[in-house]
């Protein structure tokens, strides 16, 4: 029997999650913070870099698919343009670690730069087949890839761990946490290719798509990409910048604690998102908001309480975790649960922003949180190092997610961007 839409999702993200959570735990036990903030730091650059696909190719690609003629015809432009944008995200990452080289031969970022280049093929494809599995139903397929990352990254991880002195792991630090993430992102987006046989990374890339109200979207969305970026990011990058790799790695290690609220907003924005576009196409705003009100139960339900425990149990945690590495960092993993929580009033509100095709709204509640959260970072990070960093982070997620409550309950019939024709087709709706 195939898996259901959210059964095979949360079969997925649990199994890349739970191998995040273990072969990341290994592998920072087993190198300095600082090794682990140069990975860290790449990691998010990574992140952010993936940020690009979200607003360009998979947000856009599930509302203005939704109505007639759908997905299957349009879907070779849009791995097309994901195609484009690895080449031209690869280039770019590259060309920077480059001139860093160049102006600072050893300096650290440059080795978070040159990772971030060589894995952002391999995420832009993983996370195309992810999404390009839920539009083609093919949730049997979406559950295998999950098995096809954890395997890889363990097994490498687990490898670094048990043959610490193997001349594989000779070169920067960071290596061994790299090569093990990019085994797992190379399996899984493979599993897609052989199973469905489309392609993910099409070379040379064909054109891109040709879609009523693409353009102006795809602007507004990169938009609020950005203005996120400011308060996810931005906020990481004046953190290293201010604190050092040291400071990243203790950042990026008691993140790990609040892995599994990550994991189910992944699985359920995966899903919830089509099911949004369905409900508002069809339904209208009553509909958008009883879908956008059962997803945030799904999350809420769960995590807050989770959050709570992992907040009380800290210090125990860590010291089971990571021994000694990283005692004393209890009020660094409250301040991530804070965040988390955070996170979790922001995914419903630009899941409804984004399906009624409004990201221009988002834009703005974003840029206006962006900018509170990096002026208040600066004063934070000095004072109090990565602490300040995430209570930054969490200003900028619930500002975001006040304002733009505000923008989509209010006022929940305010015109698209996007030609009335494309609101009105009638979508493919999920199990």
């Amino acid at each position: 029997m195939k898996p259901g839409a959210r059964g095979a999702a949360l079969i997925e993200q649990g199994l890349v999650s739970g191998a995040n959570l273990l072969g990341f735990v290994l592998l920072a036990r087993a190198l300095a913070p600082e090794q682990w903030g140069v990975f860290g730091f790449g990691y998010a650059l990574l992140l952010f870099a993936q940020g690009f696909q979200r607003a360009l190719v998979t947000i856009p690609m599930i509302p203005l698919t939704a109505g007639p003629p759908g997905w299957l015809p349009a879907r070779d432009a849009w791995a097309a343009a994901n195609a484009w944008l690895a080449l031209a995200g690869s280039a770019l990452l590259a060309a920077a670690a480059g001139l860093a080289a160049m102006l600072s031969p050893g300096l650290w970022l440059t080795h978070s730069l040159a990772g971030a280049a060589a894995l952002l093929p391999l995420a832009l494809a993983h996370e195309f087949a992810r999404r390009a599995a839920v539009q083609e139903r093919r949730f049997d397929v979406l559950a295998a890839m999950g098995l096809a990352y954890a395997l890889p990254l363990l097994a490498v991880a687990g490898a670094r761990v048990a043959w610490p002195s193997w001349a594989l792991w000779a070169g920067p630090g960071a290596w061994p946490a790299a090569l093990a993430l990019g085994c797992a992102l190379a399996g899984a987006a493979l599993t897609y290719r052989v199973a469905v046989r489309r392609p993910l990374l099409p070379l040379p890339p064909g054109p891109l798509p040709r879609v009523a109200g693409w353009r102006p979207y795809a602007g507004w969305a990169l938009g609020s990409h950005l203005g996120y970026s400011g308060y996810n990011f931005g906020v990481q990058a004046l953190l290293a910048a201010l604190a050092g790799p040291a400071a990243v790695g203790l950042f990026h290690a008691c993140r790990t604690l609040v892995q599994p609220v990550t994991v189910l907003q992944s699985a359920m924005d995966s899903i919830d998102k089509p099911r949004a576009a369905a409900a508002w196409a069809t339904q209208g705003a009553s509909a958008l908001q009883r879908v956008l009100w059962r997803s945030f139960g799904w999350m809420a339900l769960p995590s807050l309480p989770f959050l709570v425990i992992v907040s009380l149990a800290a210090a125990p945690l860590l010291a089971w975790l990571y021994g000694p590495a990283y005692a004393g960092a209890e009020a660094v993993v409250v301040a991530w649960c804070a965040v988390a929580a955070c996170g979790l009033f922001s995914q419903p509100v630009e899941s409804g922003l984004y399906m009624t095709h409004r990201p221009r709204a988002l834009f703005w509640a974003r840029s206006a949180a962006a900018l509170v959260s990096l002026v208040a970072a600066v004063p934070l990070v000095l004072a109090e190092g990565a602490v300040g960093a995430l209570v930054a982070m969490a200003l900028g997620f619930a500002l975001a997610a006040a304002l733009g409550s505000l923008a989509l309950f209010r006022r929940p019939e305010l015109p698209s961007i996007l030609p009335s024709s494309s609101t009105t087709a009638l979508p493919t709706s999920l199990p």
